[in-house]
């Protein structure tokens, strides 16, 4: 069996703090804050979330780990863990439930390029793991850094750059990249954490009037490109495109035979294949959008049929 792994704890910006949560209401308090279903979190399997203003904006994502009736933990990107911390307390009222910063975890996610399933990996006490959809389809373990590589021991590990390939291929958002505080979930290809029918959530009432019309401003989309700036950061490189200067961000790239792969945020207006963008800075670089929206919100009468089914990755 063929599998590839990335130690997401070693990638810079993709390590995770871990929050337990304990008490009689955890899962009562989680299903009216957060925009998963928690009746969708199951044994042996992780469940991605957002966390949200009340005017439906991502605070934060989050990986939901079931502990058991009572207990949920929580992984978070580490430097929103304290403010996490915070906002859950704020709004733990007449609730049963504890909050418990346990601080950085190792963190890795394990897939199979050739069936693009969550591989069968050994069982390593200290180790926790769960079938996942983020960070990005696989397997995800949890742990003392030093048992999470000793699990994948023999494999094939693959660095930032092959990470961020995987997350390519599979339409998968990271937080820093896409996922930024102040987007809503439907613009950063976030739509799979948020489930419209489990009742009200903090935030739920603007996302619903966007699964309503159907429609967001702004989208996530394949790019390719023949190179990317120099100067370039996780935050983005400036798109315009001829009609507008303001087209949208390129967020993720990885090397890819005769250039570069990626994912970009841009106005709907551009998500269509074959659309040529331009960087904004000098020298300007030539960018292609290859696919419609990755990850979008069709709305109830489906008028805009989303595109996020995970792709194979090489």
């Amino acid at each position: 069996m063929t599998v590839r792994y990335a130690l997401l704890h070693e990638i810079p910006g993709q390590a995770r703090a871990r929050l337990r949560l304990h008490g009689a209401d955890t899962r009562r308090f989680l299903q009216g804050t957060v925009t998963a279903d928690l009746e969708a979190l199951r044994p042996g399997e992780a469940l991605a979330a957002g966390l949200c203003t009340v005017k439906g904006k991502l605070v934060t994502d989050l990986v939901l780990l079931p502990e058991g009736d009572d207990e949920v933990h929580v992984l978070v990107p580490t430097d929103r863990a304290g403010a996490v911390t915070e906002h859950f307390d704020r709004h733990i009222i007449m609730d049963e439930v504890e909050v418990e910063a346990l601080g950085p975890v190792g963190l890795a996610v394990a897939w199979d390029p050739e069936t693009n399933e969550p591989p069968a990996l050994r069982q390593t006490p200290g180790v926790q793991a769960f079938a996942t959809r983020h960070p990005a389809p696989g397997r995800l373990l949890v742990g003392v850094p030093q048992a999470v590589q000793g699990v994948l021991a023999g494999y094939e590990a693959v660095d930032a750059e092959g990470w961020a390939a995987r997350r390519i291929a599979t339409a998968s958002p990271a937080w820093g990249h896409e996922l930024r505080e102040g987007f809503f979930a439907p613009e950063v290809g976030f739509v799979y954490a948020v489930s419209y029918d489990k009742g009200c959530f903090l935030g739920q009432e603007p996302l619903a009037r966007i699964h309503a019309r159907g429609q967001v401003n702004r989208v996530m989309v394949r790019v390719r490109a023949s190179a990317v700036p120099a100067e370039a950061t996780p935050q983005g490189v400036a798109l315009a495109a001829e009609e507008r200067q303001d087209a949208g961000r390129l967020t993720t790239w990885a090397p890819a035979e005769g250039g570069v792969d990626g994912l970009a945020v841009v106005r709907r207006a551009v998500a269509e294949p074959g659309t040529r963008l331009r960087t904004t800075d000098e020298p300007a670089i030539e960018v292609e959008v290859t696919s419609g929206p990755l990850g979008d919100d069709p709305g109830v009468a489906g008028r805009h049929p989303r595109s996020d089914t995970p792709g194979k990755s090489g």
